[in-house]
Protein backbone atom coordinates (compact mmCIF):
# COMPACT_ATOMS: atom_id res chain seq x y z
CA UNK A 1 0.00 0.00 0.00
CA UNK A 2 1.19 3.38 -0.78
CA UNK A 3 1.11 6.51 1.44
CA UNK A 4 1.78 8.61 -1.93
CA UNK A 5 -1.45 11.49 -2.21
CA UNK A 6 -3.20 10.57 -5.22
CA UNK A 7 -3.41 13.95 -7.99
CA UNK A 8 -5.93 16.53 -7.59
CA UNK A 9 -7.22 19.84 -9.17
CA UNK A 10 -8.02 21.16 -6.23
CA UNK A 11 -11.22 23.22 -5.13
CA UNK A 12 -9.71 26.25 -4.35
CA UNK A 13 -8.24 26.30 -8.59
CA UNK A 14 -11.51 25.40 -9.86
CA UNK A 15 -13.40 28.09 -7.61
CA UNK A 16 -11.19 30.66 -8.82
CA UNK A 17 -12.81 32.36 -12.02
CA UNK A 18 -9.41 33.61 -13.35
CA UNK A 19 -7.88 29.86 -13.52
CA UNK A 20 -6.40 28.85 -16.36
CA UNK A 21 -8.75 25.96 -16.60
CA UNK A 22 -11.64 27.56 -16.25
CA UNK A 23 -10.21 30.92 -18.70
CA UNK A 24 -10.15 27.98 -21.35
CA UNK A 25 -13.71 26.90 -20.76
CA UNK A 26 -14.85 29.89 -21.70
CA UNK A 27 -12.66 30.45 -24.26
CA UNK A 28 -13.81 27.09 -25.89
CA UNK A 29 -17.39 27.74 -25.10
CA UNK A 30 -17.52 31.53 -26.97
CA UNK A 31 -15.68 30.00 -29.92
CA UNK A 32 -17.89 26.95 -30.49
CA UNK A 33 -20.96 29.38 -30.33
CA UNK A 34 -19.43 31.84 -32.87
CA UNK A 35 -18.62 29.38 -34.99
CA UNK A 36 -22.08 27.95 -34.88
CA UNK A 37 -23.61 31.47 -35.91
CA UNK A 38 -24.05 33.11 -32.55
CA UNK A 39 -22.39 36.03 -34.16
CA UNK A 40 -19.78 37.87 -31.67
CA UNK A 41 -20.23 36.03 -27.86
CA UNK A 42 -18.98 36.93 -24.74
CA UNK A 43 -19.11 34.31 -21.82
CA UNK A 44 -19.34 35.15 -18.12
CA UNK A 45 -17.90 33.42 -15.50
CA UNK A 46 -20.59 32.74 -13.06
CA UNK A 47 -19.25 35.34 -10.39
CA UNK A 48 -18.93 37.93 -12.85
CA UNK A 49 -22.78 36.73 -13.72
CA UNK A 50 -23.68 37.11 -10.01
CA UNK A 51 -22.51 40.74 -10.04
CA UNK A 52 -23.29 42.12 -13.02
CA UNK A 53 -27.03 40.50 -13.99
CA UNK A 54 -29.23 42.58 -11.33
CA UNK A 55 -33.01 42.18 -12.69
CA UNK A 56 -32.53 45.96 -13.44
CA UNK A 57 -29.42 45.41 -15.47
CA UNK A 58 -31.04 42.38 -17.06
CA UNK A 59 -33.67 44.71 -18.42
CA UNK A 60 -31.39 47.17 -19.79
CA UNK A 61 -29.73 43.78 -21.76
CA UNK A 62 -33.31 43.02 -22.81
CA UNK A 63 -34.22 46.43 -24.10
CA UNK A 64 -30.85 47.32 -26.35
CA UNK A 65 -31.55 43.95 -27.64
CA UNK A 66 -34.66 45.04 -28.63
CA UNK A 67 -35.01 48.38 -29.79
CA UNK A 68 -32.62 51.38 -30.95
CA UNK A 69 -31.88 53.79 -28.47
CA UNK A 70 -31.06 56.83 -28.80
CA UNK A 71 -29.47 58.30 -25.77
CA UNK A 72 -29.03 57.42 -21.86
CA UNK A 73 -31.77 59.81 -21.02
CA UNK A 74 -33.74 58.10 -23.33
CA UNK A 75 -33.02 54.38 -22.14
CA UNK A 76 -33.76 56.11 -18.86
CA UNK A 77 -37.21 57.29 -19.63
CA UNK A 78 -38.26 54.03 -21.66
CA UNK A 79 -37.70 51.97 -18.45
CA UNK A 80 -39.16 54.67 -16.57
CA UNK A 81 -36.25 54.56 -14.27
CA UNK A 82 -34.07 57.59 -12.36
CA UNK A 83 -30.95 58.72 -15.49
CA UNK A 84 -28.35 58.50 -12.75
CA UNK A 85 -29.23 54.95 -11.48
CA UNK A 86 -29.32 53.98 -15.25
CA UNK A 87 -26.21 55.92 -15.52
CA UNK A 88 -24.44 53.58 -12.96
CA UNK A 89 -26.16 50.60 -13.98
CA UNK A 90 -24.85 50.94 -17.97
CA UNK A 91 -21.42 51.58 -16.04
CA UNK A 92 -21.40 48.69 -14.33
CA UNK A 93 -22.73 46.43 -18.14
CA UNK A 94 -19.60 48.75 -19.55
CA UNK A 95 -17.05 47.65 -17.09
CA UNK A 96 -18.73 44.06 -18.02
CA UNK A 97 -17.74 44.52 -21.50
CA UNK A 98 -21.55 43.81 -22.70
CA UNK A 99 -22.51 47.50 -23.45
CA UNK A 100 -20.73 50.39 -25.10
CA UNK A 101 -21.64 53.94 -25.98
CA UNK A 102 -21.24 55.58 -29.24
CA UNK A 103 -21.19 59.20 -29.13
CA UNK A 104 -23.82 61.11 -31.41
CA UNK A 105 -22.43 65.04 -30.77
CA UNK A 106 -23.79 65.60 -27.67
CA UNK A 107 -25.78 62.24 -26.95
CA UNK A 108 -24.33 58.98 -25.56
CA UNK A 109 -26.06 55.73 -27.26
CA UNK A 110 -25.56 52.49 -25.32
CA UNK A 111 -25.44 49.93 -27.60
CA UNK A 112 -24.36 45.91 -26.60
CA UNK A 113 -21.30 44.87 -27.59
CA UNK A 114 -21.95 41.35 -28.26
CA UNK A 115 -24.88 39.43 -30.42
CA UNK A 116 -24.89 36.61 -27.78
CA UNK A 117 -24.03 36.31 -23.91
CA UNK A 118 -23.56 33.41 -21.93
CA UNK A 119 -22.44 32.21 -18.63
CA UNK A 120 -19.88 29.68 -17.94
CA UNK A 121 -21.20 26.42 -17.18
CA UNK A 122 -21.17 25.65 -13.74
CA UNK A 123 -19.85 22.15 -14.70
CA UNK A 124 -18.01 20.91 -17.56
CA UNK A 125 -16.98 17.60 -18.12
CA UNK A 126 -15.02 16.71 -20.87
CA UNK A 127 -17.48 14.51 -23.63
CA UNK A 128 -17.22 12.64 -26.61
CA UNK A 129 -18.51 15.30 -29.11
CA UNK A 130 -19.27 12.76 -31.21
CA UNK A 131 -22.20 11.42 -28.96
CA UNK A 132 -23.88 14.72 -27.82
CA UNK A 133 -27.03 15.12 -25.49
CA UNK A 134 -28.31 18.31 -23.58
CA UNK A 135 -31.93 19.24 -22.03
CA UNK A 136 -33.26 23.06 -21.72
CA UNK A 137 -35.17 23.87 -19.10
CA UNK A 138 -38.75 25.42 -20.07
CA UNK A 139 -39.45 28.55 -18.09
CA UNK A 140 -43.33 29.58 -17.22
Amino acid sequence: MSNATPPTTGVGQLDDESSTERVLLREDIGRTLASEGYGSVKVLSHEAADRVFTQKRREILRLLEQVEIESQRELARRLDRDPGAVQRDLQTLIEADLVTVERDGRAKRPVLTHDTVVVEPLTAPRVDPETPSYTVENEP
